[in-house]
């Protein structure tokens, strides 16, 4: 008996330890107004978050991925999405409620948009999973 109570305790802290979700490229995005505003894609690989990137930044009709003039909002935009790079995915959506910490990015870029449709990738589940 005592021996399968210790077979469970290392299992237990073995599955601790694992992923929480499924290695591979994942989509979300955050609406508002009928409008999708911000769609982000990255990877996940141990719930560590890689290569991100938007697919969609914009603003009442102003695209910030395209428009020359809105060059510097988009510059900020991206370097708080790019400081999600490296960390946990959990680590990384906390960093985005504190946008002004992140260097690049400032207190004015709507981080939690990012946060949001970081989360709504996660609840979509991954969108192209790595092969085995």
């Amino acid at each position: 008996m005592k021996k399968i109570l210790i077979v469970v305790g290392i299992l237990s802290g073995i599955s601790a330890f694992a992923a929480d979700h499924r290695d591979g490229t994942y989509r979300g995005v955050f609406v508002s107004g009928q409008e999708t505003q911000t769609e982000v894609q990255f990877k996940l690989k141990n719930d560590i978050v890689s290569n991100t990137r938007f697919r969609t930044l914009q603003y009442k009709g102003k695209n910030y991925l395209k428009d020359k003039n809105l060059e510097n909002i988009k510059n900020e935009y991206l370097a708080a999405l790019k400081a999600t790079e490296g960390k946990n995915i959990n680590d990384a959506k906390e960093m985005l409620y504190s946008p002004e910490k992140i260097e690049m990015a400032g207190a004015t870029v709507r981080a939690s948009k990012i946060r949001a449709a970081m989360q709504n990738a996660l609840n979509s589940g991954v969108y192209k999973p790595d092969n085995k």
